[in-house]
């Protein structure tokens, strides 16, 4: 793998997550994972992120129109 804790960031699917350039379809319904590590994913952040799984309050009442053409 070309990070060494890539496969420890979830817990229920076979390791290697990826395999020759694959993953392993699971037979669970959706990723098929059990859980998501957040010790790991936090011992990984982005510089100047200061914390994972963080209040996203400020969207709440942000709107987008998609339409671009109207």
């Amino acid at each position: 793998a070309d990070v060494d804790w890539w496969d420890d960031i979830v817990t229920g699917v076979a390791k290697p997550l990826v395999k020759d350039g694959f993953i392993t379809v699971p037979d669970r319904p959706g990723l098929g994972i059990d859980d998501v590590v957040d010790e790991v994913i936090s011992q990984h952040l982005q510089p100047g992120v200061t914390g994972i799984w963080q209040p996203t309050d400020q969207w709440d009442n942000e709107y987008s129109w998609d339409r671009t053409w109207s």
